[in-house]
């Protein structure tokens, strides 16, 4: 399958998912109510819902600028802001997030980041983020346990095979972080299946290429294990993102004036929902975060308010990245071309 395919088929899978949340809420009673809740919504929470999306945003292009300027790498705080925005746009429409480091790195190698720091740096903020949510989420469950065990009510389990993979996951980083053997296992298995594949022409060359990339990424880990200063910013910068993100539920709470939950309360069921669904293959985890919410959350909103609500909080978590995402990639590749023109326009000294 082409890339042009998988792309189609993701962006299937996107609006596949989409249209089923609409038909179920149409279908049920959801849209009993539907068109009061979404005229009784107050316009300052939505402004709000926005601002906490554009934090989560500044929170990765900070982590991103300081680290590389750790490294010795200078880049403007704007350029962060646009590979983190672009790294949020091919998260969420490739199976498993896999799109959004690769083109972050490709994007940073365009202003001299070399491989290895460039996949440090994202390795180390994917780590703190993926940390901190398995450290804030298991104070929020503890904190909220009797609220998140009456919400989940006998859907516990997904909770739990969430959690294991967020752990699963951070250990995984741990030890390819510190063990460079795995990391060359595994780059050598990948050059063999490409061989054979034949899309790598010459595994000598690439091996000798990768090895130097393995390099400096270590080289990059071992210098930020020996600045823990450092590793406080991207935790504390991490969690500003999370809480950030998991305010959003709060806002569209407020927005459609419901009452009886509590911030906490209801960004600690926000965090649940996010570690339950995270581990899910399907492009922005589709069809999970709609099905997972509403089990979640049956509670606290009712019939008519459920399915905007829905709707809304997946706006500014998901689609928002995906548009503002598509504008941002398309401005960068116009403005690049037009660069490439007046480089062949312009005479030769």
């Amino acid at each position: 399958m082409n890339s042009r395919r998988r792309k189609l088929l993701n962006y299937g899978l996107i609006l596949v998912t989409l249209l089923i949340v609409l038909v179920v809420g149409i279908s049920g009673q959801e849209m009993s109510g539907a068109m009061n809740a979404l005229r009784s919504i107050g316009p300052v929470w939505v402004i709000a819902c926005l601002l906490a999306w554009a934090v989560s945003v500044l929170c990765d292009a900070v982590s991103i600028r300081f680290y590389l300027r750790r490294q010795g790498y200078r880049i403007s705080l704007l350029y962060a802001g646009y590979v983190a925005i672009a790294g949020n746009y091919y998260s969420n429409v490739t199976p498993g997030a896999t799109g959004g480091q690769p083109m972050q790195i490709y994007y940073l190698s365009k202003k001299g980041v070399p491989i290895g720091i460039g996949t440090s740096a994202l390795i180390v903020q994917f780590f703190s983020f993926q940390f901190m949510l398995a450290v804030w989420g298991t104070v929020l469950w503890i904190a909220f346990r009797d609220f998140i065990a009456e919400q989940v009510g006998g859907n516990t389990w997904i909770l739990v095979v969430g959690y294991g993979y967020n752990i699963f996951s951070v250990g995984i980083i741990l030890l390819m972080a510190l063990n460079r053997r795995i990391v060359w296992f595994i780059i050598r298995l990948i050059i063999r299946l490409l061989t054979k594949l034949r899309i790598v022409k010459d595994p000598e060359a690439q091996s000798v290429r990768w090895q130097d990339h393995l390099e400096t990424f270590h080289t990059s880990i071992m210098t930020l294990g020996r600045a823990p200063a450092s590793l406080v910013v991207m935790l504390v910068s991490a969690s500003v993102k999370l809480f950030s993100l998991m305010a959003v539920i709060a806002f569209v709470y407020h927005a459609f004036h419901m009452q009886g939950a509590g911030l906490g309360e209801l960004i600690a069921l926000g965090v649940m929902l996010y570690t339950s669904a995270a581990y899910t293959p399907l492009p922005g985890a589709s069809g999970a975060q709609e099905g997972i919410f509403s089990l979640y959350f049956a509670q606290i909103f009712p019939d008519g308010v459920r399915l905007m609500a829905l709707l809304l909080w997946r706006f500014f978590t998901y689609y928002i990245s995906l548009i503002v995402g598509a504008v941002a990639i398309t401005w960068g590749t116009i403005r690049t071309n037009r660069r490439k023109d007046r480089k062949k326009a312009s005479p030769t000294p």
